[in-house]
């Protein structure tokens, strides 16, 4: 059994079990799990068996239980007059007690996404049950979780994973982040952040995670989730009067609707701060953004909001868009249909399905009335990346794109009569 001898420091017990400090702390003060003794000097003293109290806790976390239910369950082990550490043994955790020099994140990583693309669920769930118990649980969720579905959606994408595979991955990898955020304890700052995806954006993702970690540095967070209505922010921030809105968007049609919710909270004296795939693959877009930039990973985006938190700022000012692109945006708003219209009936004549062109249409169009929006055309280069893969994985030779995007182009110069110039000239010399 663990020795009951306290002479291991906080410093120690942090190293050793990968909990944080104010969290251990928290579990202390309300539930008495584990309790330190003091030195003469009242510096926490812990023991083998604390250590192992944690560890058990946090194994039974990991498993998905709350704090609060996993203190429960070692009381009610306690009054059969067993010991939790020598008694309690999880048939799910077993086959993960022996670990080998090999149990790095990187090859965990690859083991979850091994299981997670065969769709088996209880050995993906084992695999993270053993990285939690390696790492921290920051360490975990940024290198496996995060980092799998990175790698995932690239296999995807290159036509090696398929959408079924990908929804899967990101449904087991949300259910461990919401048991990790219902295990967090209240919190203990003052200061309330609020986060959420805008209009259009359906992809929450990296928003749960830094609501996680968020929580686990002991901040209030309010999270709204995917796709809100510029009005419905305004509505929430009414009631809840946050210190910080973020937001994050992951292609150029969400983060066209991203600039207009800034910009309405930031007419309300709101501080705004952003993030995601999109600024990230194009950074011009970050000089259109009335916010402050968290940065490209996750690491960056969670000291940069304890940063504005603490020190609050104005939110940066932009540029107004050129009365130009003005023009060509509501115009094209205005003769959308007919455009992709005629697009659509050209098209069928190279012979390519109209149903890949509808969805092609639909995305491109949404995609460039955005890029107008905005202001700079030049937004569009790297989806034009996205287009030619969605065009491959239904079988449409990439060598299609280039005649449907000249297709494209001429129908914008005959609905438009000539007016299209700002845009199909930039296209002719993509193209070219």
């Amino acid at each position: 059994m663990p020795s009951e001898k306290p002479v291991y420091n906080l410093k120690v017990v942090l190293k050793e079990t990968g909990i944080k400090a104010d969290l251990l702390r928290a579990w202390e003060r309300r539930y008495g799990l584990p309790m330190p003794q003091r030195s003469a000097g009242g510096h926490r003293l812990y023991s083998q068996r604390d250590i192992a109290t944690i560890k058990w806790l946090i194994a039974r976390q990991n498993e998905g239980l709350s704090i609060s239910s996993a203190v429960e369950h070692w009381k009610e082990i306690e009054a059969e007059g067993r010991d939790p550490l020598g008694d309690h043994q999880s048939p799910e955790l077993a086959p993960l007690t022996r670990f080998t020099p090999d149990s790095t994140l990187d090859m965990l990583r690859n083991r979850w996404l091994v299981e997670c693309k065969s769709f088996n669920e209880s050995t993906a769930e084992q695999i993270l049950n053993q990285a939690f118990s390696l790492y921290p649980v920051e360490m975990v969720v940024s290198q496996i979780l995060q980092l799998g579905l990175r790698d995932l959606g690239e296999l995807w994408f290159n036509g090696d994973a398929t959408v079924q595979q990908e929804h899967f991955t990101s449904a087991l990898a949300l259910r461990r982040l919401e048991t990790l955020i219902a295990a967090t304890p209240p919190p203990t700052r003052k200061q309330t952040i609020m986060l959420a995806c805008p209009s259009e954006e359906w992809h929450t993702f990296s928003m749960v995670v830094l609501n996680l970690l968020l929580r686990r540095k002991g901040h209030h967070v309010v999270f709204l989730g995917a796709n809100v209505p510029t009005d419905h922010f305004n509505e929430a921030v009414d009631n809840v009067r946050p210190d910080l809105v973020v937001l994050a968007s992951q292609h150029l049609t969400s983060a066209s609707n991203l600039q207009k919710t800034a910009h309405s909270l930031g007419r309300n004296h709101i501080q705004v701060a952003y993030g995601g795939r999109v600024f990230n693959t194009v950074p011009a877009l970050q000089k259109r953004m009335p916010a402050h930039f968290l940065g490209t990973n996750i690491e960056d985006s969670l000291l940069m909001t304890e940063q504005l938190i603490q020190s609050p700022r104005s939110n940066p000012k932009v540029e107004d868009v050129p009365s130009e692109y003005r023009q060509l945006f509501q115009a094209f708003i205005e003769n959308r249909s007919s455009i992709e219209a005629r697009t659509l009936d050209e098209v069928r004549l190279h012979g390519i399905s109209a149903e890949y062109i509808f969805n092609a249409n639909l995305h491109f169009g949404n995609e460039l009335a955005s890029a107008l929006e905005l202001g700079n055309v030049d937004y569009l280069a790297a989806d034009l990346t996205w287009l030619k893969g969605l065009l491959s994985r239904h079988n449409v030779p990439s060598q299609q794109l280039n005649p449907y995007l000249m297709i494209y182009g001429e129908s914008l110069r005959r609905i438009l009569n000539g007016h299209s110039a700002l845009f199909t000239n930039w296209l002719d010399a993509i193209i070219q």
